[in-house]
């Protein structure tokens, strides 16, 4: 393979272009270092490179994205068994799982099928270029029936699994991810039916899933003229831990599926999402990709748990929505320059993962689902804070924030504040070494907000130093720049009132609103004036139906109507069948766009469940209406966060439709009963399972 790629690296450095078709991939990687290899299957030549001398040279680590021969090498000694759940291991990149297969395996066989595919097994190391031709042979054989569990296991990566940032809403890829000492792979195909194209990606920092796997989808995006990664809006790499990464953990380094029990520290909780974890200087560090609406819940749970009133919870989930789309979708990750787009702290917004989530909480986000506020066609940048202590503040760039008095702030006693620190104490926390005894404030806005300082007898900006004190000594160590500040000997007594950056929507003023009757949107105008609340397909007008049990949203009443008849049937039927209630609501988009764009899915899935709301694409089957009614009933009555193949599987095996999942799920129904699966269901899984 190095052989064959020399003569392009000499072609391309000459300025000529082999057959017309191989492209600088280099574009898409930009401020990245590292290498990508895009192959045609069709032409079986280069369509595109990126760094092409390194990756004929340069030895990297594969880690997890050797999955796929381990595997193969498994099935290959005639070892795999029809119980054997490889796909989903596969998916979520299960350590365990693979470690047990080589355990199983006589090591001369594993050795012999990395052999098949050119690759030394005893090699820690091999090129990039050595790993496409090992994923051509591989690929090769794609329509082998005993080699479709690790193709399988490759697509579902990517539709659900570790790589599922390579998805792209008009093929279907495939391929798998690797993260080792730093340093991020992936490597696939599609698509996924008939690969065309093959694609290697080598990144010199971060993680396969979180960084090099969107690269992934960049480039199938543009190949097959797909709009970006429906996952990219919808979907949100979420830093656990973030402020202090726990030194103790029950989990190894590797990935893990959404539910898998987290013990960090003295921390409990379950994975909200797909979970990476690495361990770097003894600390571990736990990424999770988690559904933007399952964000918006646990960032009610930690800014907005104390809310008294249904209108400022519903308010706050539309901000809280808002903003973390108007961050994700204009590229401006918080935390891009470590690899996943929000921490969970109030850095970017308090997002608290509990086991058991607040039915009101729950409610909030279920009434205001997909609902974003928009400006002039964008999300708009929807910042809020604690208390405005009767002023709010401007942003560059946002005409609806504007600087102006807060005509529903309330002085009280929870609104003022005083903070005492040791001159000395101070000066040190903010590593000045030249000071004086001078501290002061220097300026002000019309607000009252201070604007600058003498601090020490250095001059400084007066949100800078609110940010300092808040990174040396905790962010709500100073709540606000409504302050006066007097030196009292060697301390510092500063006084003020308000609570946050002064931008945006008080909580405080929200809830005054609240408890005066006011709505969420006259909440949400108040405070963003000329904003438009909308679901995500912001152009669409809707009508609603109701019967005794269901609300239906369509765009088409007329054509919808027979639709709501048939749900009351089939939820009659699945209540009787499980024994439990619900009351749905159904969102009817009028295209399958449309659907992707506010289900935050791939344009051919059929239906989009949460909790007890349901999003369809236009006409659908009878069946796919059953499916996720039952759907909606089982999230209605648990508060947990089940596992995926529990989620998914259950509802399978009742309807007994086929998949890994549902014969999963059938065993449980069928060793422990209805009963108990239910109970399961409502209470949680055993470790054991």
């Amino acid at each position: 393979m190095r052989f064959l790629l020399a003569p392009l690296a000499l072609i391309l450095s000459t300025g000529l272009i082999a057959t017309g078709a191989v492209r600088d991939l280099k574009p898409f990687f930009a401020n990245r270092t590292g290498a990508a290899l895009l192959f045609d299957l069709e032409t079986n030549l280069l369509a595109g490179v990126w760094n092409l001398p390194r990756a004929n040279t340069v030895a990297i680590r594969a880690g997890s994205a050797l999955k796929p021969f381990t595997l193969a090498a498994y099935i290959e000694a005639g070892l795999y068994g029809k119980d054997d759940r490889a796909p989903e291991a596969m998916a979520y990149s299960k350590n365990e799982y693979f470690d047990q297969l080589i355990a199983r395996m006589d090591p001369a066989d594993l050795v012999r099928g990395y052999a098949r595919f050119g690759l030394n097994q005893k090699a820690p190391t091999l090129t990039l270029a050595e790993l496409q031709a090992a994923v051509k042979r591989l690929v090769s054989r794609s329509k082998e029936e005993r080699l479709r569990p690790v193709f399988q296991g490759m697509e579902e990566a990517v539709e659900y699994g570790t790589a599922r940032l390579a998805g792209i809403a008009t093929t279907r890829v495939a391929g798998k991810t690797g993260t080792m000492n730093e340093s991020a792979v992936f490597m696939g195909y599609a698509p996924a039916a008939k690969p065309r194209y093959l694609l290697l990606i080598h990144l010199d920092s971060g993680t396969g899933g979180g960084d090099a796997a969107p690269f992934a989808a960049k480039i199938f995006s543009d190949l097959f003229s797909a709009p970006a990664t429906a996952f990219d809006s919808q979907s949100l790499s979420i830093r656990l831990f973030w402020q202090n990464p726990p030194t103790e953990l029950n989990l190894k380094t590797g990935h893990y599926p959404a539910g898998t029990p987290i013990l960090a520290n003295t921390s409990k909780l379950s994975a909200p999402g797909p979970l990476t974890v690495e361990l770097k200087a003894g600390k571990y560090f736990l990424t999770a990709q988690v559904p933007l609406e399952a964000y918006v819940e646990a960032v009610l749970e930690g800014e907005a748990a104390g809310f008294q009133h249904p209108a400022s919870r519903e308010a706050m989930a539309i901000a809280a929505r808002t903003y973390a789309t108007y961050f994700r979708q204009r590229n401006q990750r918080r935390h891009g320059e470590e690899g996943f787009d929000f921490c969970d702290t109030t850095h970017c917004q308090d997002a608290r993962f509990t086991a058991a989530a607040r039915p009101e909480l729950r409610e909030a986000v279920e009434n205001t689902s997909g609902q974003l506020l928009w400006f002039n066609g964008q999300p708009a940048a929807t910042f809020y804070h604690a208390d405005s202590g009767g002023w709010v503040e401007p942003a560059s760039g946002a005409p609806y924030l504007v600087q102006r008095k807060d005509t529903w702030w309330i002085d009280n006693a929870s609104a003022r504040w005083t903070w005492c620190v040791g001159a000395k104490q101070l000066a040190q926390e903010l590593n000045l070494t030249r000071v004086t005894e001078n501290f002061a404030v220097t300026g002000r806005e019309t607000s009252g907000r201070v604007r600058s300082l003498d601090a020490f007898g250095h001059p400084a900006e007066a949100a800078s130093f609110r940010l300092a004190v808040g990174r040396a000594l905790g962010w709500n160590t100073l709540p606000s720049r409504l302050f006066e500040v007097k030196r009292e000997g060697k301390i510092l007594r500063f006084t003020g009132r308000g609570r946050g950056h002064g931008i945006g929507m008080p909580q405080t003023s929200a809830e005054n609103m609240a408890a005066k009757g006011k709505s969420s949107a006259e909440i949400l105008a108040e405070y963003y004036p000329g904003t438009k609340i909308s679901n995500v397909a912001s152009a669409l007008t809707w009508h609603t139906l109701r019967s005794a049990r269901i609300i239906l949203f369509t765009t088409n009443a007329v054509k919808d109507k027979a639709m709501l008849g048939i749900a009351d049937k089939e939820l009659a039927l699945l209540e009787s069948l499980t024994g439990m209630k619900a009351e749905p609501i159904i969102r009817v988009f009028p295209t399958r766009e449309a659907f992707r764009d506010a289900g935050g899915t791939a344009v051919n899935l059929q239906g989009a469940t949460r909790g007890r709301n349901i999003k369809l694409p236009p006409a659908p089957s009878v069946a796919t209406l059953r499916h996720e009614l039952l759907h909606a009933i089982l999230e209605s009555n648990t508060k947990l966060q089940q596992p995926e193949w529990f989620r998914e599987g259950l509802v399978q095996a009742l309807l007994n439709e086929k998949s890994d999942a549902a014969s999963r799920a059938a065993a449980m129904l069928r060793e422990k009963g209805k009963a108990q699966t239910f109970l399961y269901w409502k209470n949680g899984l055993p470790a054991a399972l």
